[in-house]
């Protein structure tokens, strides 16, 4: 009897602070307590929001079910006493938002929409369980932290987890999920990607959607919706062995499930030089899971997901540079893999406009190796700036286009830059030293090539100094390019918050 008075009394304080309506429940400020079994149901279609605008706090061994949209504006993390026993069920029928202002520590979520998909608004944490009953979960471009203790349970073709973009386009999204644990091994929280990494300590397990795809002869080929970041890690896990468990059939993106092989992500011997690397194939004809053996490399993390066996993973021209050798003018240029490659062919211009070949060299065929290619054209010019055009013709005689200025050869030009605070917080300050007459271009990118920040800069003197806000970027690392059109640098910054 006292129990039934004890809730008859929270609900009593609940209404008495709260307001329940057909916008469903505004939360200004209380204090929230669900005892055991006990339920709070906001339904009535996509009008049943919970919206937190105060210092709201939810103490939950109980289960609340909403059929509209998660708000939360207020200025706090809305649950306390993180044990595992209180559960939010998204059981709409429409679409549904997590998100506002600040983010939610769920204790644990069940998707359980019937007719559409729960949509993250907001970066979110899930302390224990994040439950796949119907309908995706879409992390479009934000993260859900599954912490120490979070666990992803029950996912399958039908309820999986995904990112797309502002026009709903499956695979073009940013966001991801991730897990820190000590010494992971096995499926770490239910993520999809076993591991053994032994006494590895603190170790993260990140999960993005994004597609990987490249450029050049290769950009018509890309991963399947699905790849996996976890760090640190020495060499990039060399030797370690890990199973790729799960891709369902709508992450495929078009290749077919026999066909798939993993990639890694891979630097070779310190040349900072990254690019997606073919594991050897180890399928034979099965689909996932997928176990291989990951090769020694010099990065920090390892990086890995899946693409075709028959139609490779994109890799990208890794240079094309073109260098003034007194009169004369040196081409170089970098492959990271060659897919039945069969020759190049190189081209000028005097205007940009009309192009002459200059000469054609064999190319290495197949091969995941890296491969530079050397050319000296010894030829005099009247033009100032010279265009290089590089042309790579496969076997079928597809052709892909690369192009590059030179300025005049008379012209000694240089560039240069220094970060003066690595890793860096709230801002990072660069001093740029270049006697180029030109305005130059900063460049942010990410781990996954995405460029996150971009700036134009005039240069009215050979040194200067300037400084970035970078509140707005994740922590993680970074890849700062300055460029003019002739030269192009590059350095690496560790944003740490």
């Amino acid at each position: 009897m006292r129990m039934i008075k004890y809730f008859i009394l929270i609900i009593s304080l609940f209404y008495f602070f709260n307001r329940a309506s057909a916008q469903g429940i505004v939360n200004n400020g209380a204090n929230i307590v669900i005892t055991s079994n006990a339920n709070i149901y906001v339904d009535g279609g996509s009008n049943s929001n919970f919206l937190n605008n105060g210092a709201a706090q939810i103490d939950s061994d109980g289960t609340i079910f909403l059929e509209g949209d998660w708000t939360n504006n207020g200025s706090t993390d809305v649950f306390t006493n993180i044990d595992n026993q209180g559960e939010v069920v998204f059981s709409g029928v429409a679409a549904q938002i997590i998100g506002g202002s600040h983010r939610t520590n769920f204790e644990n979520i069940n998707v359980n929409n019937s007719g559409s998909d729960v949509v993250l608004d907001q970066n979110q944490v899930v302390s224990y369980n994040l439950t796949m009953t119907q309908g995706d979960f879409d992390l479009k471009d934000k993260t859900v932290d599954l912490g120490a203790n979070g666990t992803l349970v029950n996912e399958a073709t039908n309820k999986r987890l995904k990112s797309t973009d502002g026009s709903g386009i499956d695979g073009n999204g940013t966001g991801n999920i991730f897990a820190t644990r000590n010494n992971p091994t096995g499926n770490v929280a239910g993520l999809g990607l076993s591991v053994n990494l032994g006494s590895n300590g603190s170790t993260t397990i990140t999960r993005g959607h994004l597609v990987q795809s490249g450029t050049g002869s290769f950009s018509a080929n890309s991963s399947v919706f699905r790849y996996y970041e976890v760090s640190p890690v020495t060499n990039a896990g060399g030797g370690t062995s890990v199973t790729f468990n799960d891709c369902y059939d709508p992450e495929l993106n078009g290749h077919n499930s026999s066909d798939l092989i993993m990639y890694q992500w891979f630097e070779q011997n310190n040349s900072g030089i990254e690019y997606w690397h073919p594991l050897p194939d180890n399928n034979s004809g099965s689909t996932v899971p997928i176990t291989q053996t990951l090769d020694l490399a010099t990065l920090n993390y390892i990086k890995l997901t899946l693409g075709s066996k028959t139609t490779p993973l994109p890799v990208k021209l890794l240079s094309f540079k073109a260098n003034c050798n007194n009169d004369n003018k040196d081409i170089t240029w970098e492959t990271a893999s060659e897919q039945n490659s069969d020759y190049f062919q190189l081209l000028v211009s005097e205007d940009g406009f009309d192009f002459k070949e200059v000469s054609r060299i064999q190319a290495a065929g197949t091969s995941n190796q890296i491969h530079t290619y050397n050319y000296t054209d010894y030829k005099k010019y009247d033009a100032s700036i010279l265009y290089y055009k590089l042309v790579q013709y496969d076997y079928n005689l597809n052709s892909t286009e690369y192009r590059i200025s030179i300025q005049n050869c008379a012209v000694n030009s240089s560039l240069d830059f220094v970060i003066q605070n690595n890793p860096a917080t709230q801002y990072v300050k660069l001093r740029i030293n270049s006697n180029i007459k030109e305005d130059l271009y900063l460049s942010f990118y990410n781990n996954i090539g995405q460029e996150m920040y971009k700036k134009r800069i005039s240069m009215d003197q050979e040194s200067r100094i300037i400084t970035v806000d970078i509140q707005d970027l994740s922590s993680g690392y970074y890849n700062l390019v300055l460029h003019s059109e002739t030269q192009v640098k590059t350095k690496r910054l560790l944003i740490n918050k």
